[in-house]
């Protein structure tokens, strides 16, 4: 039986993992602009690699972060495990900067009266909360979105860039 403490606990984690996920992807994507810029072309681009690239990175540096963190008793290699994971975390931040940039682009399209920093803040903040859905969200939107943007995270990192070549020009009213 749940009561009340119970109920308002869970919502208020939910509303606090929906801000701090906004908040990671929009720190990203104002921090690293160029980096994200190479996430959104990619995603748009590659949507199929970026998907295989993202599990081919879980399979093999996530399995290996978990293996170090749960079997292995030595503190040392716990902690090499907790980089490594915490490294895919961080990627898959930079490749969610990219899709949101892409979602943006999107809601810009359809409403061109939107500036480019609301577009890419409601565009982060749809994707987010598109996650939390129940069963769908859980299940077969976030780890999909997942996969990507770790793939295109992976992407951004090793495509060199030139910071003024890769950001999008927008007019100064």
């Amino acid at each position: 039986m749940f009561i009340q403490g119970d109920v308002l606990a869970f919502v208020s984690l939910l509303i606090g993992t929906c801000i701090s996920g906004w908040c990671l992807t929009m720190a990203y994507g104002l921090l690293f602009p160029a980096k994200s810029w190479v996430a959104q072309r990619e995603i748009t681009t590659n949507p199929w690699k970026c998907l295989g690239r993202g599990a081919l990175v879980v399979f093999t540096v996530g399995l290996l972060g978990l293996v170090l963190i749960s079997a292995v008793p030595n503190p040392l290699i716990k902690l090499v495990g907790w980089v490594m994971l915490l490294s895919v975390f961080a990627v898959a931040a930079l490749g969610m900067a990219g899709i949101a940039l892409n979602a943006g682009e999107r809601l810009r399209r359809m409403a061109p009266e939107m500036n480019p920093y609301a577009a890419f803040s409601r565009g982060s903040a749809i994707l987010i909360v598109a996650c939390i859905v129940p069963i769908v969200g859980w299940l077969a939107f976030a780890p999909v979105l997942y996969l990507a943007s770790i793939g295109a995270g992976v992407k951004a990192i090793l495509t060199r860039v030139e910071e003024e070549a890769t950001m999008p020009q927008t007019e100064t009213a």
